[in-house]
């Protein structure tokens, strides 16, 4: 199924054909390569993963995951997972690309929220947000995580919402949902060492809220390395040891709860949005750009170095 208002996004049909085409690829190039489903949506969609292994590299090395669209119309996201793919293919792959799959394992998520995929297509990206954005049981995926031990929400905009209906609901509780339940359990068995989860559309870095020093430090060097790396435009880091809250975000329960680096990269900054549309023609375009390729090559190296330059520190504790 195609579908011209969203051209050149795939069709949630055509995304699986694209991951399984390049993981046949992959194998036949030397790559280990193996497709995972590790849970299923709300509505009984498989959640998949691809786990990367380049030849040389033992299942010892340590793992590094790199997630998207766990909104439904950020789409964006998930066409970097996949350049991330094409490119370990190409003769000439980004240089931190190149030296991660030569240090590591990495596994692709790139659809965290197949539903709210799905509906994003079937309504050719036009809605009100939280028709698009969420799961089928109308959360927001991305707020139903637990907070980390002793830590509250406070009652800030963005920060989780415990009304049905709200962009932001958290759901009936933390992990209550499948999507997220099953990714959790994901990180659990495979213990990733560091992890970018990649959104719109804000051309902004949010590494996981922490207090201490050492590790608001870590994360100030790790993003310096992502933003060194990307190829055009470099994208603010937004980190604060005082002025910030815990939300429920996958970033924050990653690093406190499974010892994992993790960073929100919020792809296709604001301003890029608004020149391309002033009021944009459905919301799927504000979110996501005509064409993904100079994003996907803007952001592809800098992903890649994250997590390389993470691979030279301990694990959080």
């Amino acid at each position: 199924m195609t579908s011209a208002a969203l051209d050149p996004y795939p069709s949630p049909e055509q995304r699986e054909r694209e991951a399984d085409e390049r993981a046949a690829k992959l194998v036949a190039a030397g790559f280990a390569c193996e497709r995972v489903e590790y849970g299923q949506s709300v509505e009984g969609r498989p959640l998949r993963a691809i786990a990367l292994r380049a030849p040389g590299v033992g299942d010892s090395a340590p793992k590094v995951l790199v997630c998207a669209n766990i909104h439904g119309p950020e789409f964006i996201g998930n066409r970097i997972a996949h350049g991330l793919l094409a490119a370990a293919l190409a003769p000439t792959a980004p240089a931190p690309l190149t030296a991660l799959l030569a240090r590591a394992q990495l596994w692709i998520a790139p659809c965290l929220n197949p539903d709210g995929y799905a509906r994003t297509w079937a309504r050719a990206g036009r809605g009100a947000l939280p028709e698009l954005r969420h799961n089928a049981r109308g959360v927001d995926l991305n707020r139903n995580w637990p907070l980390p031990a002793g830590a509250r929400r406070l009652p800030l905009p963005g920060a989780g919402s415990d009304r049905p209906g709200d962009a932001t609901y958290r759901g009936a509780a933390p992990l209550s949902e499948p999507e997220t339940a099953s990714l959790d359990a994901l990180l659990a068995a495979q213990g990733f060492h560091a992890s970018a989860n990649l959104h719109s559309f804000m051309g902004t870095l949010f590494p996981a809220r922490v207090c201490d020093r050492p590790s608001f430090v870590a994360y100030r060097q790790l993003c310096r390395a992502l933003r060194a790396n990307q190829a055009k435009t470099r994208y603010l880091r937004l980190a604060s040891r005082l002025f910030d809250t815990f939300t429920g975000e996958q970033e924050d329960h990653q690093h406190h709860t499974r010892g994992c680096w993790s960073v929100c990269v919020e792809s296709f900054p604001l301003l890029a949005s608004f020149r391309q549309h002033l009021r944009a023609p459905a919301l799927f375009w504000r979110f996501n750009p005509h064409d993904p390729r100079p994003w996907v090559d803007n952001d592809l190296p800098g992903v890649a170095a994250f997590l390389l330059a993470s691979l030279d520190r301990p694990a959080p504790r």
